[in-house]
C-alpha cells in the first residue's frame, strides 16, 4: 500500500463514498435510495433535508459526524513542512422509512415492505470491520487504517443506534461507526507557498475610533 498521505477532505469524502458503496453492494434485494447527509440529526433539519431530496423509501444517508485530531509528527524539519495528525472520528447511517401503513410497520416491516430495524442490521452487516481503500492512478491509499467499528465505547454515553426522528410521516433512526485514519497538510515548502506572516497590532479600546491606525497589517 502507498504510504503518501492525503488531505482530510480525501478522507473524508473517500470513506463516505465507500459506505454508499458497501450499502448498494449488500441491499440488493430492495434498493433503497442511499445518499449522503451533511445536516443535523434531529428531526426538523432530516425532515427539511427530506423535502429538498425528493428521495423515495426506504432511504440511507451516510454522514461524518465529527471527529479529533492529534499531531503525530511534522514531515520535516521546516516550518512550513507538511503535519501529519491521527484523526479519531465517526461516521453515521441514516435508516429512514415512511411506510404509510404506520409507524409499526416502518419500524418492524409489515410483510411485504422491510422496516427501519431491518434497514439497522443491514447497515451494521454492510459496514462493521470494513476497511476502505481508494485507487489513484497507480497508487491504493488506505482510507481508514482502523475498520469501521459500531460506535461502543464504554467510557461514552452517546449510544450506537440513536432514534432521531419519530414523526407521523417518517421514521429514523442514527446507526454510529467509530474509525481513525492519518492525513496531512499540503507541502509548502515549495516555491511560492511558504507560510505568510501576519502581523497584528493590538491597542487598547478607548470607545473612540483612530481611523489613522489600521487594527491588522498583513505583510
Amino acid at each position: 500500500m502507498s504510504i503518501v498521505r492525503r488531505g482530510f477532505s480525501f478522507h473524508v469524502g473517500g470513506i463516505e463514498d465507500s459506505m454508499v458503496k458497501a450499502l448498494k453492494d449488500y441491499c440488493t434485494d430492495y434498493k433503497p435510495d442511499i445518499g449522503t447527509y451533511g445536516g443535523e440529526l434531529d428531526a426538523k433539519n432530516l425532515r427539511e433535508a427530506l423535502s429538498q431530496l425528493e428521495s423515495r423509501f426506504p432511504l440511507f444517508l451516510v454522514s461524518y459526524g465529527e471527529g479529533k485530531n492529534v499531531l503525530r509528527s511534522p514531515l520535516g524539519p521546516e516550518i512550513d513542512a507538511p503535519r501529519e495528525y491521527k484523526h479519531d472520528c465517526s461516521f453515521t447511517v441514516i435508516c429512514c422509512h415512511d411506510n404509510a401503513r404506520g409507524e409499526q410497520a416502518r419500524r418492524r416491516g409489515d410483510g411485504r415492505e422491510i422496516g427501519v430495524w431491518d434497514m439497522i442490521e443491514d447497515a451494521l452487516t454492510a459496514l462493521s470491520r470494513k476497511r476502505f481503500v481508494a485507487t489513484v492512478g497507480d497508487e491504493k491509499i488506505v482510507l481508514n487504517q482502523e475498520p469501521l467499528n459500531p460506535a461502543s465505547d464504554p467510557e461514552s454515553r452517546a449510544p450506537d443506534i440513536e432514534y432521531i426522528a419519530h414523526l407521523p410521516e417518517l421514521t429514523a433512526y442514527a446507526v454510529h461507526f467509530d474509525t481513525w485514519f492519518i492525513w496531512a497538510t499540503p507541502d509548502r515548502r515549495e516555491d511560492g507557498t511558504s507560510v505568510q506572516e501576519i502581523e497584528i497590532e493590538i491597542f487598547p479600546s478607548s470607545g473612540r475610533t483612530n481611523h489613522d491606525r489600521p487594527g491588522v497589517v498583513i505583510e
